[in-house]
């Protein structure tokens, strides 16, 4: 180790060379600076203190006092540990203590290792997944990857997202350990267990919860925010305006940060009761201490206006003037066909269609017997994930993880805030035509999320 440490140290490129040293076993690193901060016995000869710091090769840097000194070793000294310890053996000398650099424990910034973190193309396209190029379109994507590497962040822990669905499988992976789960609530049962019903099929709410905030965990997918954590409220047996208000007070009350909400009403003309509005509302601008909860909802997938009176289409939830409408685009930045479309829409995410690829995410797991006694295996697929998630179910809490990630970096954005700064750093998809003066489109909103553009300028 002393003769490379010296072949590193008489190369022209190095500039310093010096061992790492720790007190326990907990990996911080100490760095010796060079300096020595030294002080000389009150009864000690000044010659002879003068003489002891010479034969250690030491330069003097600045005097504290008339016995006090920071000296620094040269190219002639032993290393500074080795130095300090000597001097410290003298009786002309009181104090000698090396200056160490300290950085906390290094937590180095590495891009999720989890295995199927390759096939999910919405968070970084690289034109070539699942072993082909057909379909995908390099960069048609987030930007969630990029702006995980610019913020060096994963999300936090204090940041956490509610999902209201169908039911969600919280013993998979994706989902556990560390305080993940949050206030879990079931509406239909009345309990604290939302699991799916296996006979309903209740695989959505496992899927969009993946997509939000799946955990990093070197197996599997990974959630737009896998350090943040998820409150799963699994919805009551209806529609009506007391659910609707017990499903968004509840979550209000249990202090998420965002909402993110892949449904809507059966109906295609569905305006809001004043009841229902308020509830959304309440939420949206009371929510988080006053900073209100961001709350995402799913365009649809109809490939309808979601505000057309006349033709008698109208989704009062995307239409909501403090929600985040979420529509959908493809692996190949163009619209997806089936995805709704009016004034309204805020945004749209990366989600599949027509000539683009699905979505891979975490899946339920499990068997069940069905209602014809026959054994099948629980989930949209075989096993704990799918690569066929998709429509603006999958858009929606794509976004609500985005969101989640931006409020990690800077908590104190208000709800109103965060659809500002989307709307504003989105980058424009599809036909430029479409677009209005104002850089909105009625297909596309203000364009596809772009997580990175959005970090950059909460950075800058």
């Amino acid at each position: 180790m002393e003769n490379t440490l010296d072949t590193l140290r008489n190369n022209a490129v190095v500039a310093s060379g010096t061992h790492v040293f720790y007190t326990s076993e907990d990996e911080v690193p100490f760095v010796p600076t060079g300096q020595l901060y030294v002080i000389c016995a009150d009864d000690a000869d000044p010659e002879k203190c003068q003489q002891l710091l010479e034969e250690h090769n030491l330069e003097f840097i600045e005097a504290r006092g008339e016995r006090k000194f920071i000296v620094q070793v040269t190219s002639e000294s032993e290393n500074p540990i080795k130095t300090a310890q000597s001097l410290q053996q003298s009786p002309l000398i009181t104090v000698a203590e090396p200056d160490l650099a300290t950085f906390g424990k290094l937590k180095v910034f590495t891009t999720p290792l989890d295995s199927l973190l390759r096939d999910q193309w919405h968070l970084r396209n690289t034109g070539f997944h699942r072993g082909t190029s057909q379909g995908f379109l390099k960069g048609a994507d987030a930007r969630v990857i990029d702006a995980w590497e610019s913020s060096q962040t994963l999300g936090s822990p204090g940041v956490i997202v509610a999902v209201i669905d169908d039911g969600f499988d919280l013993s998979h992976p994706e989902f556990v350990g560390n305080g993940k789960v949050v206030a879990p609530r079931d509406f239909t049962r009345n309990s604290l267990d939302p699991q799916p019903d296996f006979l309903q099929e209740d695989w959505h709410g496992t899927a969009c919860a993946g997509v939000a905030v799946g955990n990093a965990n070197s197996s599997g997918i990974v959630g737009a925010a896998p350090s943040c954590r998820l409150m799963p409220v699994r919805w009551g047996r209806d529609l009506s305006d007391r659910e609707i208000e017990n499903w968004f007070g509840y979550v209000r009350e249990q202090e998420a940060w965002l909402v993110s909400c892949s449904w809507g009403a059966a109906a295609n003309y569905f305006p809001l009761s004043t009841r229902a509005f308020d509830a959304i509302a309440q939420c949206a601008r009371e929510g988080r201490n006053g900073l209100g909860c961001v709350i995402c909802f799913a365009a649809g997938n109809s490939n309808h206006n979601i505000n057309d009176p006349t033709s008698r289409t109208l989704d009062g939830f995307a239409i909501h003037p403090d929600v985040i409408a979420v529509a959908a685009c493809t692996s190949r930045d163009q619209r997806s066909n089936y995805s709704n479309y009016g004034k309204e829409i805020s945004i749209c995410a990366p989600s599949s269609g027509s000539g683009g690829w699905g979505i891979t995410t975490s899946d339920v797991i499990g068997q069940y017997t069905d209602r014809n006694g026959n054994q099948r295996e629980a989930g949209y697929s075989i096993g704990a994930y799918t690569n066929d998630f998709g429509g603006t179910s999958s858009a929606c809490p794509l976004v609500a993880g985005i969101c989640a990630l931006i409020l990690s970096i800077k908590p104190q954005l208000t709800a109103a805030q965060v659809k500002e700064l989307i709307q504003r750093t989105a980058r424009r998809i599809g036909d430029p035509a479409s677009y209005d003066n104002q850089g909105h489109s009625m297909f596309y909103g203000y364009g596809c999320i772009d997580t990175a553009s959005a970090v950059k300028a909460l950075l800058s």
